[in-house]
């Protein structure tokens, strides 16, 4: 028999300190949870998203859409793809019902957040509690939003697990089916959703609900009501990490060996072997002594460094939003210091500053003269962040021309902003 559906309370703003410590890692759980997002802010998301998708199937590009009925993915889904001419989510979840008579679907659009600066902002600022209770990711997050009804998913059973999942129901009902991999291989009747399977677990969530499962759960999810979530999937497989090292290794040896994109073909001649100077081994070798050269040297280091700051400053969430549109500083602006910037040191005289997701470098020195310029977020006006790293605070000499080279960077990455200056 499944185990009962687990009832949530009184709609709250979740507490991430005790859901750490009661759920994280140890068992799912459902829970009252605001959702960081609207869903007709998704809708208009999802309208940005998929455009390019109506002709057809793109890949290897963010975000990813895919449209599945009946019996599976629609390669060329065209127009039941969500459009400009849906006036609101209702409308498009309307159309659907008409143009598919009736059938399920499901429509997954995965890391749409790179389009939107404040939705992608909002989603970082309502994780990053839950990342201060159990440390941040060291790997991307993955965003989704599922729009689904009358359709159960089936691949969450057939993959093994790497990743836990938090998943917000913004509309509808979402019920998924959940097998614990520390039991054993799931039972074949687990992706059957009509069929009982002993040992599953099911937990359904509505609008204001949050469903979290750890890294070792299989699931099977059934879209209901015209549902509408939000899902981050959370990297949390042991092995992960070795693989995004490996590659990043590859790509550091591939540069020091002149990215030379040719694949060799080696002769092979029955006695040759080791001996012969033009033979496999040596090529081998080669390629060994630059992979040591990488691993023991400041390169790797320093690139790990950049990278574990930009993670950290996106709260895990990758790919980010594009910089906005610089504005023209002057002197008697006033500006103010926004979000989180993560200082992190880069070897002498050197520190690595990131601000959602992107990264640059500074001089420690003047590093600490403007972080103590631009406060707590208080306001102050350029000039004076100029005289504080020597300039005259006129916006001419070479001193100022540095110092708001790098304000218009921050501004642009929206680490500072104008205090009567566009929204973020």
């Amino acid at each position: 028999m499944s185990a009962p559906t687990t009832q949530a309370g009184p709609a709250t703003d979740l507490d991430w300190t005790s859901f750490a410590r009661r759920y994280w890692s140890s068992e799912p759980a459902l829970v009252r949870a605001t959702p960081p997002v609207s869903g007709e802010r998704i809708h208009a998301l999802n309208v940005e998203a998929c455009a390019p998708f109506r002709a057809g199937t793109r890949f290897w590009v963010m975000p990813d859409v895919r449209f599945l009925a009946g019996d599976g993915w629609l390669r060329a889904p065209g127009t039941l793809l969500p459009h400009t001419s849906d006036p609101d989510l209702d409308a498009y979840l309307d159309r659907l019902d008409t143009e598919l008579a009736g059938e399920g679907y499901l429509l997954t659009v995965r890391q749409p957040l790179l389009l939107d600066y404040a939705l992608w902002a909002a989603v970082r600022d309502t994780v990053r509690g839950l990342w201060e209770q159990v440390g941040w990711p060291n790997l991307p997050v993955v965003t989704e939003v599922l729009t689904g009804d009358r359709y159960t998913q089936h691949v969450g059973a057939a993959e093994e697990p790497t990743h836990a999942a938090l998943t917000w129901v913004l509309q509808g009902r979402l019920d998924v089916r959940l097998w614990d991999e520390r039991h054993g291989p799931p039972p074949a009747e687990i992706a059957d959703v009509e069929r009982e399977s002993a040992g599953a677990r099911t937990l359904s969530a509505g609008p204001g609900e949050l469903l979290y499962w750890p890294g070792d759960h299989r699931h099977v999810d059934t879209y209901r009501d015209r549902c509408v979530a939000l899902r981050l999937r959370i990297p949390v497989d042991g092995r992960l990490p070795f693989t995004e090292l490996r590659d990043l290794l590859a790509d550091l040896v591939h540069g020091r060996q002149g990215n030379d994109e040719t694949v060799p073909y080696f002769p092979f001649h029955p006695g040759s072997g080791v001996d012969d100077p033009g033979g496999v081994l040596p090529r081998l070798t080669e390629v060994g002594e630059e992979l040591r050269t990488v691993v023991e040297g400041e390169e790797l280091r320093r690139t790990l460094r950049v990278r574990w700051a930009a993670l950290r400053s996106a709260a895990g969430l990758e790919p980010i939003p594009e910089p906005r549109e610089a504005v023209a500083l002057t002197p008697e602006a006033r500006i103010r210091r926004v979000g989180e910037i993560v200082r992190m040191p880069d070897g002498p005289g050197r520190e690595v500053w990131a601000v959602n997701g992107n990264v640059f470098t500074l001089p420690g020195a003047a590093g600490d003269r403007i972080w103590s310029a631009l406060g707590d977020g208080g306001e102050t006006d350029v000039a004076s962040v100029c005289r504080a790293l020597g300039g005259d605070g006129s916006g001419d000499s070479r001193n100022d021309r540095s110092v708001l080279a790098l304000l218009d960077r921050l501004y642009r990455l929206r680490g500072i902003d104008l205090v009567e200056g566009e929204a973020l």
